[in-house]
């Protein structure tokens, strides 16, 4: 075959194909998870990661799943009288892409948001979507919080309101609440307050016994461990940063010698033979002693 010839065969090398960048969990979602991302996630406590990894709340939407599946069809359908026949409607029971504004984290917003999404020009022509924006009602109120003994001045909506007349005082809606729903401010009001029922000798009214006795009686039910409450509310980067200096206090860090690291090795494995057993504490044999040195020189004399 002449050198001319040579470039009309291809030669055998590797083609991705459809299939090669298929994933069961999308590439961008795999790289974004804290869980792969930072190993220091496994190490957080259990009860914040539960909480952390609870879906964030849709206020916004009220979803109709009495629908059935149809075959070689997405989602639910109904079965729809129209006129004099019935005809298959599908059930709207799509999920709106929601994201926290920092107005809607640094108020009290009870899981609402701003909505952004598309819609037709008033004008009845659909040949263009315009970008729209759905921001919920703000009302400006002042409360009082009878733990922490001061005036809460932020951004309510209705709905925050309702729950917070729904569950007869503002503190008892923010120990109530998910911390998904409270978001950021409120959070950090919902670890204040727990930090204060943990620590009511020097925290909680130190003034005024009377008071303090009163107030702890009627929120006491909500208490939990110092500990577990300064977790509470703590986003990603506050919580990995918090487990850091732990085990950076507690010598995690720190660099170890290989002589001192073999040594301990060693004296555990000592350790662990002595627990299991060493030669004297071996059983006795049937018959004696194994070697009887009357018995053997006896034999040589002769």
């Amino acid at each position: 075959m002449t050198t001319k010839a040579l470039w009309k065969h291809s030669l055998n090398v590797y083609k991705p194909t459809r299939t090669t960048y298929v994933h069961k969990i999308p590439r961008q979602a795999l790289l974004s998870d804290p869980k792969v991302k930072f190993p220091i996630y496994h190490r957080l406590p259990s009860f914040w990661r539960e909480e952390f990894e609870t879906p964030d709340p849709n206020v916004h939407q009220v979803f109709d799943n009495d629908g059935t599946p149809r075959p070689q069809h997405d989602g639910l359908w109904k079965r729809m009288k129209t006129k004099e026949k019935f005809q298959a409607k599908r059930v709207e029971n799509v999920h709106i892409p929601l994201r926290f504004c920092q107005e809607a984290e640094a108020g009290i917003w009870a899981g609402e948001t701003i909505v952004t999404a598309y819609r037709y020009p008033k004008n009845g022509k659909k040949r263009k979507l315009l970008k729209w924006f759905w921001t919920p009602q703000l009302i400006k109120r002042s409360v009082y919080s009878e733990i922490l003994g001061r005036y809460i001045n932020t951004t309510f909506t209705p709905r925050a309101l309702d729950m917070i007349d729904a569950a007869y005082g503002f503190d008892y809606f923010i120990l109530q609440t998910h911390v998904k729903v409270l978001r950021k401010f409120a959070s950090s009001l919902k670890r204040e307050m727990l930090l204060v029922l943990a620590n009511k000798d020097t925290r909680l009214h130190p003034n005024d016994a009377e008071k303090r006795e009163e107030i702890y009686n009627k929120y006491k039910e909500y208490e939990i461990e110092e500990e577990r409450a300064s977790w509470v509310g703590l986003d990603l980067k506050e919580a990995m940063l918090k487990q850091w200096t732990i085990e950076k206090e507690a010598g995690f860090y720190d660099p170890k010698p290989l002589l001192e690291l073999y040594t301990e090795q060693l004296l555990a494995s000592l350790n662990l033979e002595e627990e299991v057993g060493g030669p004297e504490d071996e059983l006795p044999i049937e018959g004696g002693a194994i070697f009887d040195r009357s018995t053997a020189t006896s034999s040589i004399s002769k």
